[in-house]
């Protein structure tokens, strides 16, 4: 097989499973324009126009006299295999996430001014609250703003414990930010998705915990925040 035909056969087999994977429907157009255009393609935009352009030329103009008008370069076709390999195995999350261990993680007796020199250290923003091993809430600068307004006060007693937060706690507490648990399958193009959308009037998408079930109820793998997927590409 020359290299026209290893092309021609990697870009139908690309075609196939882009159809298998994302339920495209070839009536309505080409499988492969429609994954270039998703945000999910967008990594490989130039390059799979370019082979789209091969595509056609050989389909249509692939000998003259016998001899081949283009030949494909083994880079181009390796390239096709990288694209397979990404539709087959997406990278997963959860390798791109704060392992568990290396987590700055709290409880409830704890010093809340002592975590927040460690969070200042370590330079994490959110700290997941553990009782007997379970979540319980998440603190963050954003949980003591939000009990000195409640309260009245302007400075952190140094004798506050995380304790004296548990109102604030809870994910679902938390008055500008909110946070999605994700089983250890996510994508990590899912979970970029997730920290780039938003609107107007909805909370911010502080962090995403990988827990072994998928639930605010799972054992945490790790911890996601937008510093550790977003990147200008």
């Amino acid at each position: 097989m020359d290299n026209a035909e290893l092309f021609l056969d990697k870009y139908r087999m690309l075609e196939e499973e882009l159809v298998k994977k994302y339920d495209y429907d070839e009536k309505y157009g080409s499988p492969v324009v429609r994954f270039i255009n998703d945000k999910e393609g967008k990594q490989y935009r130039d390059k799979l126009d370019l082979c789209r352009e091969i595509r056609n030329f050989l389909s249509h103009h692939s000998e003259i006299n016998g001899d081949p008008v283009v030949e494909p370069s083994a880079s181009i076709i390796e390239f096709l295999s990288e694209v397979i390999d990404y539709v087959n195995r997406p990278p997963l999350a959860l390798p791109f996430a704060t392992q568990f261990s290396d987590i700055l993680k709290t409880s409830p007796n704890q010093k809340a001014q002592l975590v927040m020199k460690k969070m200042k250290k370590l330079g994490f923003s959110h700290v997941p609250v553990l009782e007997n091993g379970e979540l319980i809430g998440v603190f963050s600068i954003g949980t003591f703003f939000g009990y000195a307004l409640k309260n009245g006060i302007s400075s952190m007693n140094d004798d506050m414990l995380i304790e004296d937060f548990r109102e604030l706690l809870p994910p679902d507490k938390h008055e500008n930010e909110k946070f999605s648990f994700m089983s250890p399958d996510t994508t990590l193009f899912a979970v970029r998705n997730m920290f780039e959308k938003r609107t107007q009037r909805s909370k911010r998408l502080a962090a995403i915990f990988i827990t072994d079930n998928g639930s605010i109820n799972g054992r945490i793998l790790g911890m996601l925040t937008p510093w550790d997927v977003i990147s200008d590409n």
